[in-house]
């Protein structure tokens, strides 16, 4: 079952927003009644305070109400992924996870589909992880419709520090070197995917950040091992697959297992999810 952080379920959610609503009315109508009706006892104001609440209460629309606060502010949430998955089913795990906020975004893609995707990573230093990447970029372009005006991927040189033979290596194993790294993800862009794109191998800023932009909003999906480090591969046949294995058949679907869910807190892969209106983002940054 997904481990949902925040702790809401669509209808928990919806409770959750009426209680909130319902505050506001409460807390305006009764300033109101003693603001301007001083001379009302509190019973009486609160006796009619109660009548007009329950009668607005009832007319709350939670679905209009959502759809409204998230076109007009946008919203974040961040759940922990404890379930194990298959290598092109990244997407599709994490819209199990608030999935009415997930819908909108889906609607928000698919209204705009001409996009522009950046992806940076300081740590993907496995073929695993290169895979993963690959195939979550292609399952977004075909579930949201998309067309990948530019894609961008931005990586570090840091942390390859196993010397080995890369033909040979075990795919959750890390690359020697970053050189190898990059051959073997523009092979999984190039046959995955299929889109032009940019690689950029030098200095980072972020950890881990996915970021899509169309012309009105933007996604941010930050995950924290959620790419490469958060999945190893599951003990059966593809256990002992190698990087020279791999090459000869990129359509495989590798069932991978969530490290973090198996470790000693159990808590899983970490995901923040950001959706926010252009407008927004150019205020914030003036």
């Amino acid at each position: 079952m997904p481990c949902d952080i925040e702790g809401q379920n669509a209808e928990q959610n919806g409770d959750w927003i009426k209680s909130i609503h319902k505050e506001r009315i409460t807390s305006t109508m009764t300033k109101y009644f003693h603001d301007v009706n001083p001379q009302w006892k509190d019973s009486d104001s609160e006796k009619v305070v109660n009548i007009l609440e329950k009668l607005v209460y009832k007319t709350i629309d939670v679905d209009k109400l959502n759809r409204f606060n998230m076109s007009k502010d946008g919203f974040t949430f961040s759940f922990s992924v404890v379930q194990n998955m298959y290598s092109d089913e990244l997407l599709d795990l994490l819209m199990e996870y608030h999935t009415d906020k997930w819908h909108f975004v889906q609607d928000v893609f698919m209204k705009d589909g001409l996009v522009n995707l950046v992806y940076e990573d300081r740590y993907l230093n496995s073929p695993i992880g290169c895979l993963i990447l690959a195939q979550f970029i292609r399952r977004m372009k075909d579930l949201f419709k998309l067309q990948y005006q530019s894609i961008e991927i931005n990586l570090s040189r840091k942390d390859f520090r196993v010397m080995f033979n890369d033909e040979t290596l075990k795919i959750d194993r890390k690359f020697s070197f970053p050189e190898h790294r990059d051959d073997f993800l523009r092979l999984c862009m190039d046959q995955i995917v299929g889109d032009n794109y940019f690689l950029n191998v030098g200095n980072t800023k972020h950890a881990r950040t996915f970021s899509l932009r169309n012309s009105s909003y933007e996604l941010l999906i930050s995950p924290d091992g959620g790419i490469s480090h958060g999945w190893g591969i599951e003990n059966g046949p593809h256990s002992n697959l190698t990087v020279d294995l791999l090459k000869k058949n990129l359509d495989v679907n590798i069932h991978c297992f969530n490290r973090p869910a198996y470790s000693f807190d159990k808590k899983g892969i970490p995901y923040v999810v950001r959706l926010s209106p252009i407008h927004s983002i150019k205020g914030e940054r003036k």
